[in-house]
């Protein structure tokens, strides 16, 4: 029944349908600026299509996006994830916050999961924006756009672990945890 669900997930998507955006998350656009995927070139490959239809539900609050609390697999896999530093990430969110997303440090000046900075967190999300609108379209650029204006903390899982790859470019963003053990 999940593949099913997947399956038709991809092809609203590859067709340019729009699939609703959960309402309680603050991070969610309206539904007219539904996060939806440009419609997928027919050389794309079912795993591609696949990846970014879930993407997508992450990227509107729906799904696993929803849970902010654990430490669990990044619900972002595309161009900056890395298999094998998965498990430094894993490490990093359970002893920055013990996977608390809503975590704020006691200065209140480290929020989030992996506890970045105001200014990290929006230096990222300009670092998204080009990739998140070659994949999903102008209307999910904008709203990674929105994300600069809300606190890291309420960003959803998926925002805050695609934020994460991005800043840590195989290896090259590491310096930003100074995380012992990891």
């Amino acid at each position: 029944m999940r593949k099913v669900a997947v399956l038709l997930i991809a092809g609203a998507l590859s067709l340019g349908l729009a699939i609703p955006a959960h309402a309680a998350d603050p991070v969610t656009p309206a539904p007219s600026a539904s996060v939806t995927a440009t419609p997928a070139p027919v050389t794309s490959s079912p795993t591609l299509t696949t990846r970014l239809a879930v993407e997508s539900t992450y990227a509107q609050g729906q799904g696993k996006a929803t849970d902010k609390h654990g430490v669990a697999q990044s619900l972002y896999t595309g161009k900056w994830y890395s298999k094998k530093a998965e498990r430094k990430r894993r490490c990093i969110v359970r002893k920055e916050t013990g996977g608390n997303y809503n975590s704020v440090s006691s200065n209140g000046r480290y929020r989030g999961a992996y506890q970045m900075s105001r200014s990290l967190a929006v230096g990222a999300s300009w670092m998204m924006q080009p990739e998140v609108k070659k994949e999903f379209g102008a209307q999910a650029a904008a709203t990674v756009a929105k994300l600069r204006k809300v606190p890291t903390q309420k960003w959803n899982r998926y925002w805050q672990d695609r934020a994460f790859w991005t800043i840590w470019r195989n290896g090259h963003g590491r310096s930003h945890w100074h995380v012992r053990g990891c």
